[in-house]
């Protein structure tokens, strides 16, 4: 059988879940083959990261649907997040992102019943399926998503509809992993998921476990930490503290959105203490001086004064080295949709993400749109290797 699985918009945790499905038609004696006229099934790849994602993805359907109806398949996170807006243009098979399982994608089972192999037994991967998949190509990375979904529920999110509750993978299984990209030879490895500070709960361990058995295992290679919650650098202070300082660890991404505890519980978002976390971010700086700290905030939350908004700039400039400042998209399947008559216009918006740009620049912070098209992505990749190469010079 031949499988044709089109272009997508979609996040690194899904990249490395569709690169499971790749390796799952592989093992079952299936092609996957660059031509969908060619094709016996064709895989229709959404995401719904944002508005323009999908839209992007919306059309993806209906292009396909043109040429491939009888043989297409539907596949992502907008099955999950928008079912009524794929059920008006395709009502043909489809295949949800969410499941009960720990996989992404374990629906597509049911679609191929004659398969001898299933999905569960191809190994996570930590690599894509294409070199063009990558931003920043690098044969000697890899990507280790350590779970699935999110422990969060964030009033403005759109992934959570998509990619369901957090489901850990076992840490064994994530060692084993690691173990083997060792052996590979390779240079970096980035534990990461949706949400990974909550790690690991449902099976009574934690992030700083899994970090620790990470960092016993001897090689030449970089750890990288992404979307980690502050509320869990609170939560874990003491054990983080302590794994974290260790110069292999040269990156460290903590998305904060605000300081504000009231705009924080409009966004539904787990409170943490700015100043224990800022204790932390410091302490973390000057004992690892490896480290790059990179974090996420949203600007012009609606009815944010200028005051709050200050106090969630500063504390980014005195604690992190790279900010991504977001606006955000009101959508209406959202449940902060019912503050989207407060928001600000979109002049002000726009001038607001500016000045908060210019503030961080004027503080010697990287900082930049969080949306981004892939051609300024692949210029803030080169910015931020020239900064970890800067930090490991002077380290020694």
């Amino acid at each position: 059988m031949n499988i044709f699985i089109s272009e997508d918009d979609m996040c690194t945790t899904q990249k490395l879940n569709l690169a499971r499905v790749h390796k799952w038609f592989e093992a079952n004696n299936c092609k996957i083959i660059d031509d969908a006229n060619q094709a016996d099934k064709v895989l229709v790849m959404t995401c719904n990261g944002f508005s323009l994602l999908e839209d992007r993805s919306l059309k993806r359907i209906q292009n396909y649907k043109k040429l491939h109806k009888d043989k297409m398949i539907t596949v992502g996170c907008m099955v999950d997040s928008h079912p009524e807006d794929v059920a008006k243009i395709w009502n043909g098979p489809v295949v949800k992102t969410n499941s009960e399982k720990t996989m992404s994608f374990s629906d597509i089972e049911n679609l191929f019943p004659n398969f001898k192999k299933s999905l569960e037994s191809i190994p996570a991967q930590s690599v894509f399926r294409r070199k063009e998949d990558y931003r920043e190509y690098n044969t000697k990375r890899r990507f280790i998503n350590i779970a699935e979904g999110c422990a969060f529920a964030c009033s403005f999110c759109t992934h959570k509809p998509g990619l369901g509750k957090r489901r850990s993978r076992k840490i064994e299984d994530i060692l084993d992993q690691v173990n083997k990209a060792e052996k590979e030879g390779i240079d970096r490895i980035i534990l990461m998921g949706m949400e990974t500070a909550m790690y690991g709960i449902e099976h009574k361990t934690s992030f700083p476990m899994l970090l620790d058995e990470v960092m016993k295992i001897k090689g030449n290679f970089e750890v990288h930490i992404a979307q980690f919650n502050p509320f869990g650098i609170q939560k874990y202070y003491d054990q983080l503290i302590k794994t974290m300082v260790n110069k292999r660890i040269t990156d460290f991404q903590a998305p904060f959105q605000s300081t504000s505890k009231r705009i924080l519980n409009m966004m539904n978002r787990k409170y943490f203490d700015p100043e224990k976390v800022s204790s932390f971010m410091k302490k973390l700086r000057k004992e690892n001086t490896r480290i790059v700290c990179r974090t996420d905030m949203i600007v012009g939350w609606p009815t944010e004064t200028e005051k709050e908004r200050q106090a969630s700039l500063e504390f980014a400039a005195d604690n992190f080295d790279e900010v991504a400042v977001y606006s955000i998209e009101f959508n209406k399947d959202l449940p902060a949709w019912k503050y989207a008559d407060q928001q600000f216009k979109k002049s002000e918006i726009d001038k607001i993400q500016k000045d908060c740009k210019n503030y961080l620049i004027e503080r010697g912070k990287m900082a930049h749109a969080g949306q981004q098209e892939d051609e300024t992505a692949l210029a803030l990749e080169a910015n931020r290797i020239k900064l970890r190469e800067s930090k490991k010079a002077q380290a020694i």
